[in-house]
């Protein structure tokens, strides 16, 4: 349909520049004279991502209801839900930075990397973490942007602070002649500069709105409530799934710095496809959870198959572009050739991981906008249930088991995610009430 594309496109765009950023920074660590720079900025970033996106639940959350909202024309729920998670938001960053001397030293012995690595990733996560409100409340103004359908400030948002921090990682990296900790400043930097901008865009739609903003219990204290009880799910759903990427480097620092580094360099093009995808899932967030506060239940359904062959189409060009470009891709992220040999003899297994792990993008997209967190829930538990055995089944097969292990884990999640929209679906379980 051409309204999901209309807010599709932005977004791509704006979720491609978020990996493109980790590719730069790849490249940018991949071609110093050491493997232990680029496998410290992995396991910086992983454990980085693994809190903050613990907490993706502050967008997901807000994109959700916001749209229902939205579709219901009731500003002053939108404006209670930007207050609600922002405020929440704000209280979480600053708890992660009061938390620092015990999650950094925790999490990098988690990891299980050599000392080196261990010692540099500690560097750049002890710079890194200050950026905890920042990025938390910027979650926030993209969800609650989103469901008011607008795609064109998320992208220019994200587009903006990705720029910003490729320039000031080159700037640090190379004009400073700084290594990981360089990469820390400039992504620190980006995102307050993310931050101030997310805060503009957001004013420019609140000074458009009709009314003040009201305070008022008896609305305020049962939305509260079932943010809380929505977001709790996703906050449990988030952590199981960082786990498991997080399971996957940790496993591959255990197998030595060059399967790190080369692991990394691949799961780099992982994360690039899953952003991709992940844009016609955001703007089925936004569309359905509009068509769901009109209830407009036609509109909905219709929603939900063009995001589907959409998503597919994606997939299937990107199985086909690593399949002809691997070696460029490798090539352009690497000088070392120890860690080149490893990610090609390796390419193989992500070729397949767009084409099995779309369903899965698509119906979490479905389910934020009709906020089922409890189905998402479900298909990544489902999902992390089968990684575990699978790798401890295939460990003996070393790196090639460890991929093995991965692929079935994403053909779990999409199943039960599959399973999971259809009972819905029978049940007419979309369409609330409340």
């Amino acid at each position: 349909m051409g309204q999901l594309w209309h807010l599709a496109w932005p977004l791509i765009i704006s979720n491609i520049s978020v990996p493109l950023l980790g590719l730069v920074d790849t490249a940018v660590m991949g071609h110093l004279d050491d493997a232990s720079y680029l496998g410290a900025v992995a396991l910086g970033a992983t454990l980085l991502s693994f809190i903050y996106w613990a907490f993706g639940f502050l967008r997901m959350g807000t994109v959700g209801l916001t749209a229902q909202a939205h579709g219901a024309r009731d500003n002053q729920r939108l404006m209670q839900l930007l207050l609600m998670p922002g405020l929440f938001a704000l209280a979480i960053g600053v708890a992660i930075m009061a938390l620092q001397n015990w999650l950094i030293p925790l999490g990098v012995s988690l990891m299980g990397a050599s000392t080196q690595v261990s010692a540099l990733a500690q560097e750049y996560l002890t710079i890194r973490i200050y950026s905890a409100p920042a990025v938390l409340i910027t979650y926030v103004c993209l969800g609650w942007l989103l469901g008011r359908q607008d795609s064109r400030s998320p992208l220019v948002l994200l587009v903006v602070t990705n720029v910003s921090n490729i320039c000031f990682n080159l700037l640090f990296v190379i004009g400073f002649d700084m290594t990981s900790a360089g990469v820390a400043w400039g992504s620190l930097l980006a995102d307050y500069c993310g931050l101030l901008l997310a805060l503009v865009l957001v004013w420019r739609h609140l000074a458009r709105f009709d009314q003040q903003f009201q305070l008022q219990w008896r609305t305020f204290s049962p939305l509260a409530k079932r943010l809380m009880r929505l977001n709790s799910y996703l906050f449990v759903r988030t952590l199981m799934l960082l786990f498991a990427f997080a399971f996957i480097t940790s496993q591959s620092a255990r197998m030595g710095d060059d399967v790190l580094a080369a692991n990394t360099l691949l799961l780099q093009y992982v994360t690039l496809l899953a952003y991709a995808l992940d844009g016609f899932a955001f703007a089925i967030e936004a569309a359905c959870g509009e068509a769901l506060g009109a209830n407009k239940r036609r509109r909905f359904y219709q929603l939900c198959n063009a995001a589907a062959i959409y998503s597919i189409m994606v997939a299937v060009a990107a199985t086909l572009g690593f399949w002809f470009l691997s070696d460029a891709f490798i090539n352009m992220l690497t000088t070392l050739e120890s860690v080149r040999q490893i990610a090609n003899d390796h390419a193989f297994w992500v070729m397949w991981v767009p084409i099995i792990s779309v369903w899965s993008y698509l119906f979490d997209g479905i389910f934020v906008g009709a906020a089922q967190a409890q189905a998402m829930f479900y298909s990544v538990l489902a999902s992390l249930g089968a990684l575990l055995p699978l790798w401890y089944l295939l460990e003996p097969w070393g790196n090639n088991g460890l991929w093995w292990a991965f692929l079935g884990f994403c053909g779990v999640r999409a199943l039960v995610a599959l399973a999971g929209y259809l009972w819905l679906s029978h049940k007419q379980a979309w369409f609330i009430t409340t």
